[in-house]
């Protein structure tokens, strides 16, 4: 790179690192606040709380890093913009290629990055995280659940005690499990208590029953137990093992599963749609800077910049993430989609593309920029008149 690329370089890094930062540290101190029963319940709970913050950073760099260079490379590119160095540039005969090249680079090493985390480093920390968590759901059900209250586990996973007794034991329990979609677990006990079996922390429920309706035909089926267990990992029986769910499984187990696995023999889909997504979002860093230097990686007025570069980036970056997701969530019901996985990067590369080489710019239309000054103007008389109304 030449001088002008090492300075565009240099500046989108820092401030895409600075922006990254400050983005995961608003994130962190959210799941602090939102789970900070957690860290009441002991010392040993709060670290395992610190070490499930850490596990949950490898996944927010992939889903942060990427916006985090659109945020940066537009405040770049619209500073440049205003003090007039890309005008300057454009005069000094610079070509888009000249820009567009150290741009690129940082979209290819967050693309590797991303690329790196989904095959081997998220599937490592999801399992390790998924561990933390069953440990810290251990201590809240042994020492934080209260009386008469439903304590939310997990997602649809709901817990509600009536009394708690010396040494840990629990009477009138009633647990609600709605995760799968197909059947809704509901099990009542008169009494418990957290215990381990083979290694397993497990919630031991004496006399009570389980009701498991199917969504399917509304049938509902039930069970009467003396001793029942349940996997806290899981809160499936405790006598399994640990399961894992696709995205916190290796690619090598995705691609050769076991096929006596739930997953495997129900849905299938679901471990395929996981295979072609690790395999596609390494595209979306690079989809991302293209959106960025159509957007603002040219030479405009500052008028058209203003706050409208960032929306339109950073709306363009979340609008492609949430087709991937929608893709995503349709490929576990219907497995015939996974050519979207494919064809929706590759799509807004080639458009973006397009559209930067052939110096086409977009912005707000200036119709809707000259009506919009004139609703600002008009409140702003209202504001006025209103204020002296007051003073008067």
């Amino acid at each position: 790179m030449n001088t002008l690329q090492r300075y565009i370089f240099g500046r989108i890094v820092f401030l895409s690192i600075g922006t990254f930062v400050a983005v995961v540290g608003v994130v962190w101190v959210t799941q602090i606040l939102t789970r900070i029963d957690f860290t009441t319940i002991s010392a040993q709970s709060l670290a395992s709380f610190g070490l499930a913050i850490v596990l949950m950073t490898p996944q927010l760099m992939a889903l942060l890093l990427p916006i985090s260079v659109v945020i940066a490379m537009v405040q770049v590119f619209t500073t440049m913009n205003s003090d007039s160095e890309m005008a300057v540039m454009s005069a000094a005969g610079v070509s888009r290629g000249t820009i567009a090249k150290p741009v690129l680079l940082i979209g290819l090493i967050a693309a590797l990055y991303v690329f790196v985390s989904n095959h081997y480093i998220e599937p490592r920390t999801s399992r390790a995280l998924r561990d933390v968590l069953v440990t810290l759901r251990t201590d809240l059900l042994a020492n934080f659940l209260q009386e008469g209250v439903f304590t939310r586990l997990d997602k649809n996973l709901t817990i509600y005690v009536d009394k708690r007794l010396p040494n840990n034991v629990l009477s009138g329990i009633m647990v609600s499990d709605t995760r799968d979609e197909k059947t809704s677990l509901i099990y009542y006990a008169q009494s418990g208590t957290v215990g381990k079996i083979n290694g397993n922390d497990v919630l031991v429920m004496t006399n009570g029953q389980v009701q498991n309706k199917r969504a399917e035909d509304g049938s509902i089926s039930v069970i009467r137990f003396n001793s029942y267990a349940i996997s806290l990992a899981e809160f499936g029986s405790a006598g399994t093992s640990n399961f894992y769910y696709p995205q916190e499984r290796e690619t090598i187990d995705l691609l050769f599963p076991d096929p006596n696995d739930r997953v495997a023999k129900g849905q299938p889909s679901w471990i395929r749609g996981e295979i072609h997504r690790r395999m596609t979002d390494w595209l979306y860093p690079i989809l991302y800077v293209l959106i960025g230097l159509v957007v603002a990686g040219q030479t405009q007025s500052h008028r058209q910049l203003r706050l409208y570069a960032f929306g339109l980036a950073i709306g363009g970056a979340l609008g492609y993430k949430g087709l991937s997701y929608t893709v995503y969530g349709l490929n576990r019901q219907n497995g015939d989609l996974w050519w979207l996985f494919y064809a929706i990067p590759l799509a807004g590369i080639a458009i973006n593309s397009f559209l930067y080489w052939r110096g086409i710019t977009l912005g707000i239309p200036d119709p809707v920029m000259r009506a919009s000054d004139r609703m600002a103007d008009a409140i702003h008389k209202v504001r006025m008149r209103h204020a002296r109304a007051r003073a008067a």
